[in-house]
């Protein structure tokens, strides 16, 4: 996990993130991805949300700009390259990265509550898969531009 502390009122505030190396086998099929396991959930997650596709049609389509309240958030990029923007709406820490669905490591993103998001397709196309432990819900919706 990727922690990054800041010190308000002896205070200890991080963005709740992190990212994981996941299993995958290749073979002259394609490729398996384990995206996520039972047991990588903490009991407290492990109340089945959702599961869907984020598609971006086209280079530089902009997906996410929001966070949600309650939602706990698994990303993995099935197909393309996309950079990510998160920001700690509460502190302000902002990280960019790249995930791509062509790494010789796969990655999951994990994103907590008050963690805004957002994708930009920098590929032809790409898709994500996502994993939610709660039902969308548009009163947990909050907008918060990172990319224009």
């Amino acid at each position: 996990m990727y922690v990054f502390y800041h010190y308000w009122y002896n205070i200890k505030i991080s963005m709740d993130y992190k990212i994981d190396y996941i299993e995958r086998h290749d073979d002259i099929r394609g490729k398996l991805v384990v995206f996520l396991k039972n047991s990588a959930l903490k009991k407290k997650f492990k109340e089945f949300g959702q599961i869907y596709f984020v598609t971006f049609n086209k280079p530089r389509v902009i997906r996410g700009n929001h966070y949600h309240k309650k939602w706990r958030e698994w990303f993995g990029v099935v197909t393309g390259k996309v950079e990510v923007i998160l920001k700690d709406v509460k502190t302000g820490e902002k990280k960019k990265f790249i995930l791509d669905g062509k790494a010789d490591q796969y990655s999951r993103l994990e994103i907590g509550p008050y963690v805004a998001h957002a994708f930009r397709n920098i590929s032809k196309k790409a898709s994500l898969l996502n994993y939610t432990d709660t039902e969308w819900s548009a009163d947990d919706t909050f907008g918060e531009i990172l990319m224009k």
